[in-house]
């Protein structure tokens, strides 16, 4: 696998090398400088990284780590000689394969790229079986819609949706919101409003003020009890 390590201690770094040599693996870049991390992470793409919770006398790395969740799918192995409950548990909270102790131990680096291979394995399992497409009743026709082409889909009933595509073209299914957003079974697609899903890939605009999200001309409403997770998605420069 490729790993990419943040450390700023340059006996514990060494080390680290040496073990991820020795089990066969490749360091494709390091650095203890929080702002170049995110730079380089998001340029080499490494499958995982190994973050030193403490950087520069400051505890930085849970909150980098979670930047570089947003960004990516890269996994987290934190790497710490801080041992308290409270800093395990924050750390805990960006859904880390594991937590390491320094000097971080051959065989617990080896267990833990193990365990991160087997979750990337099975993240990209789920991925490929994804469905690319649904198939609407219409009579006695089942129209194939691609789930890319999807842009939203809303409810005014407990028990039927208006589905839009992107050729202006709306289907009216029998299912609530909630159960349509299961059937698309994908992480594009999110729900906004109790009686809105959206594909995320489509938002041309989102409006701080009225608090709503434009998808090709359409105004899609933003409940306050999704407004959390919305902005979650948000990558805001």
């Amino acid at each position: 696998m490729n790993i990419y390590v943040v450390e700023d201690e340059i006996i514990q770094l060494d080390d680290i090398l040496i073990t991820i040599k020795e089990l066969a693996h490749s360091c494709v870049g390091h650095s203890g400088d929080p702002f170049e991390v995110i730079e380089q992470v998001d340029a080499l793409k490494p499958d995982v990284v190994l973050m030193d919770i403490h950087l520069n006398g400051k505890k930085q790395g849970i909150s980098l780590a979670k930047k570089i969740k947003k960004l990516s799918n890269t996994q987290i192995i934190y790497t710490s000689s801080d041992i308290t409950t409270e800093v395990i548990s924050e750390a805990a909270d960006s859904d880390p394969i594991t937590y390491l102790t320094k000097p971080v131990n051959k065989t617990d680096l080896m267990a833990a790229l193990i365990l991160t291979k087997k979750k990337i394995e099975k993240t990209n399992t789920i991925k490929e079986t994804l469905p690319t497409e649904i198939f609407i009743k219409n009579r006695s026709k089942l129209i194939k819609i691609p789930i890319e082409s999807i842009l939203f889909a809303y409810t005014d009933t407990k028990n039927y949706c208006t589905i839009v595509t992107d050729d202006d073209k709306k289907f009216t299914v029998r299912n609530s919101i909630i159960g349509l957003q299961q059937l698309l079974a994908h992480e594009r697609f999110i729900q906004t409003h109790r009686a809105y899903i959206i594909n995320w890939r489509k938002v041309d605009v989102f409006y701080e003020g009225t608090q709503s999200i434009e998808i090709k001309g359409n105004t899609i409403p933003l409940g306050r009890s999704f407004k959390e997770h919305v902005y979650k998605r948000l990558k805001v420069i």
